[in-house]
């Protein structure tokens, strides 16, 4: 009798560790699923016009993925012109391609730094007009722009763009 109950305690035991991870684990992936909260508070600008948001708020249990900053350079690691606007349009290409080989898109960048070596308003503005065109988003990520006097990666490259995703 003493073997039969426990036995049963034993199987009850395991039975309600079975069930606590199946629990767990729904738990983790409804929290996986959640989506990241792009946030423009009524008190600042709208920063929508260009092509940013205040805050971004990633959920719980969401993997982070850091990107090295990518520039104007073609496969073989060569600028790919010095004219500015296809300097844009080159980077933006190596960002979407980097974040497709991580399995992602432009909607799951959360941040972006923009590195522009002589930064002046017409170029902020040629970023504008292509990112426009090419980072067609719901939700704009959290942004910064660092104008500088020069960028490590070539000479005459002039636009690097980092970005820090979530999924």
């Amino acid at each position: 009798m003493i073997g039969k109950v426990m036995s049963f305690t034993i199987l009850a035991v395991l039975f309600s560790c079975t069930q606590s991870k199946t629990v767990n684990t729904q738990k983790n992936n409804s929290m996986a699923q959640e989506k990241n909260s792009f946030i423009n508070p009524k008190g600042l600008f709208n920063p929508k016009y260009n092509g940013f948001s205040h805050i971004v708020k990633v959920p719980k249990g969401k993997e982070m993925y850091y990107f090295s900053g990518q520039w104007a350079s073609n496969i073989e690691g060569k600028l790919v012109s010095e004219n500015f606007e296809e300097q844009v349009k080159q980077t933006v290409s190596n960002v979407k391609e980097a974040l497709e080989s991580a399995g992602l898109s432009l909607d799951d960048v959360v941040k972006q730094t923009v590195y522009i070596v002589d930064f002046t308003l017409e170029k902020k503005q040629i970023l504008i007009d292509v990112a426009s065109k090419e980072w067609r988003v719901k939700n704009f990520p959290a942004s910064t722009i660092v104008p500088l006097p020069l960028l490590a990666t070539a000479p005459n490259c002039l636009i690097e763009i980092e970005i820090i995703a979530a999924k």
